[in-house]
């Protein structure tokens, strides 16, 4: 009886912490197109270059916040409203296994454990669609190794709203 109680313990156990690990994926995986989606859709200008790692995205957006965290307000300019001096340039880019987003000097990790960030350009530059395959992270073993199980892919499409014409 106590070899069944220990047995079913430790299944529950091991049932819990991978339920655990997908949770945290998918928390992670919602931060990273949460922060991608509101990038994009004030975009300037959109470019994505492809390196030995993966893909790596540029976006400029509108400087909408002086330097006090006071919002600017818009000036017109040729019939387009301009928020501070100049835009600011946000990078996303994969390091290792985790996607960062670089604005300035200040690089922030939003999730880990990622396998795969492909970009793609559709409807003539109007919209971007994304992505981004993670390692599985809701296994029952701790091994790190990608074909215990199929990991998970997130794809989002986002419409530019501010992309400037050239």
């Amino acid at each position: 009886m106590c070899a069944a109680l220990l047995v079913g313990s430790t299944l529950i156990q091991r049932s819990f912490a991978a339920s655990r690990h997908h949770v945290d994926a998918q928390a992670e995986q919602m931060r990273l197109t949460d922060y991608m989606a509101l990038d994009l859709r004030r975009a300037l200008t959109v470019a994505v270059a492809t390196t030995t790692a993966g893909s790596q995205l540029n976006v400029s957006i509108p400087d909408y916040y002086n330097s006090s965290g006071t919002p600017r307000d818009p000036q017109i300019s040729h019939g387009t409203a301009v928020y501070g001096p100049t835009p600011i340039t946000v990078n996303y880019f994969k390091r290792g296994d985790a996607i960062y987003r670089r604005q300035g000097a200040v690089e922030t990790a939003l999730c880990t454990g990622v396998n795969d960030f492909q970009l793609t350009f559709q409807d003539l530059g109007q919209s971007i669609s994304t992505s981004v395959t993670f390692l599985p992270h809701f296994q029952f073993t701790q091994s790190n190794e990608a074909s215990v199980r199929n990991g998970t892919a997130t794809y989002t499409t986002t419409l530019l709203r501010n992309k400037r014409q050239n």
